[in-house]
């Protein structure tokens, strides 16, 4: 599921800084507690907690209290969320996304993930040599994903010299407002007038004469 643009822009100033992806980074492996995350990582404890309390609010972290053995309750942190951000930029190419994936209701997988999935879910992690399956899985789904992503970079890359073909047709046309909405319609393959005339803060009149005027270009 695709995150609202104001969830990711939240997500992105949150992960901006490095100790906090630090922080990120140990707790996807298990839950912590500040003075322990600050011992394993190499930081002040104060620092730790006042990066966990800024990373709760903005709701990528969560807290819970949680029994001691040396003496009051303590405050441990896990990941709160599963996403995956994307951000691809060149001359003409900018796309900014963010996914969350978890939960998998309603995705349909290639008959590989099917059979890697399958082979997932026999696994309770409790029996002896459980470590090792699982081990093996992880590296099919990490070469599987480094395949897809080398083709995606491929993508990316003719996506990049389709836009950079369209901008010198683009850059022919004199009026910036006409441009502006040009490169809308190619960014977003979309040329409702109603759609238009919002995201571009445009009036629908407008658009819809600077459409009529365009035609051949869409033809």
């Amino acid at each position: 599921m695709s995150m609202e643009e104001e969830e990711l822009d939240t997500f992105l100033e949150m992960l901006e800084n490095p100790i906090r992806r630090k922080i990120v980074k140990r707790l996807s492996q298990s839950p912590g507690y500040a003075l322990q995350l600050a011992k394993e990582l190499g930081l002040g404890q104060a620092l730790v907690a006042k990066h966990l309390a800024t990373m709760e609010q903005a709701g990528l972290v969560a807290s819970s209290q949680e029994p001691s053995d040396s003496g009051p309750r303590r405050r441990t942190y896990s990941l709160a969320k599963s996403v995956s951000i994307t951000l691809d930029l060149a001359p003409n190419l900018f796309i900014q996304k963010g996914l969350s994936f978890g939960s998998i209701s309603g995705k349909r997988f290639s008959p590989e993930g099917t059979k890697i999935m399958a082979e997932a879910s026999r696994v309770s992690g409790e029996e002896p040599g459980d470590v090792s399956v699982i081990s093996g899985l992880l590296e099919r789904l990490d070469r599987k994903l480094e395949e897809l992503e080398e083709e995606r970079a491929a993508l990316l890359y003719i996506r990049n010299k389709a836009m950079g073909s369209a901008t010198k047709a683009i850059d022919k046309v004199e009026s910036t407002t006409k441009k502006r909405v040009i490169y809308h319609i190619l960014e977003e393959h979309d040329m409702d007038v109603e759609r238009l005339s919002q995201d571009l803060d445009l009036r629908e009149a407008v658009v819809r004469e600077i459409l009529k005027e365009m035609r051949d270009l869409f033809q």
